[in-house]
């Protein structure tokens, strides 16, 4: 089960999972040791510094981490912020894509919130589920696989895979912000708190932030750009 699933996210060309939060958490997360932790692994204390966006799970899967894979469910990520009015700044982390096919990992092919979790499994039926050529969506939604989608990219843009337990701070491959200032901002923080700055590249993409270019960009086939951040601009 797990070597299929291995197998399949390297022909489909899968490079990586993402997980989205607000950038006071990326603080957090740098500074420490446990890495990315799921809701129910998380102290009293550490609760303190997430949104209730971050803690609640409607899912039901407490003890894993929402991720995505490839591209941000941009949707989701789009209302989590609208619903946030002390903190603006999100970054989306990149996730090293092993975690598909380690142990417990489940997936949805849709938002995993939609029917109570009840569509969540496992296994690598489970898995290539994400990549149907139609699946049902979001308000009984049918979404439809063109020949142009991106093939790295589940069929409904809000497919979700849950990473049990937690996602080690190694496995971070990199953080992507919305413009130039935001990356500056970041790096601001790090260093003011005395956090390394070079644990991972900062990559900026605006259109990761932007629900729609990104939908154009997944249904023709076409990837998004991204550039990192050299600390005094951007560059290759």
């Amino acid at each position: 089960m797990i070597s299929e699933i291995k197998s399949e996210a390297k022909r489909l060309g899968i490079e990586r999972l993402c997980h989205f939060t607000p950038s006071r958490n990326l603080v957090h997360i740098a500074s420490g040791k446990l890495g990315v932790l799921a809701t129910a692994n998380l102290k009293a204390d550490e609760r303190n510094v997430y949104t209730p966006t971050d803690l609640r799970r409607l899912d039901g899967h407490v003890g894993y981490i929402s991720c995505s894979v490839q591209y941000p469910n941009a949707w989701y990520f789009d209302k989590a912020r609208s619903a946030g009015t002390l903190f603006k700044d999100w970054v989306i982390m990149l996730i090293d894509p092993r975690h598909l096919w380690v142990k417990g990992t489940r997936f949805c092919p849709r938002n995993a919130a939609g029917a109570g979790g009840r569509q969540v499994s496992e296994g690598a039926s489970a898995f290539l589920g994400l990549f149907e050529d139609s699946v049902l969506g979001a308000y009984g939604n049918a979404y439809i696989r063109s020949a142009k989608h991106l093939p790295c990219c589940p069929t409904d843009e809000q497919a979700e895979v849950l990473v049990p337990d937690a996602i080690p701070l190694q496995d971070v491959l990199g953080v992507v912000v919305s413009s130039d200032t935001q990356a500056r901002n970041e790096l601001a923080r790090f260093r003011h708190l005395q956090i390394r700055a070079d644990q991972f590249p900062i990559i900026v993409s605006p259109t990761l932030f932007d629900k729609r270019a990104l939908s154009r960009c997944i249904r023709s086939g076409s990837r998004p750009a991204e550039t990192i951040w050299n600390g005094g601009g951007r560059g290759r």
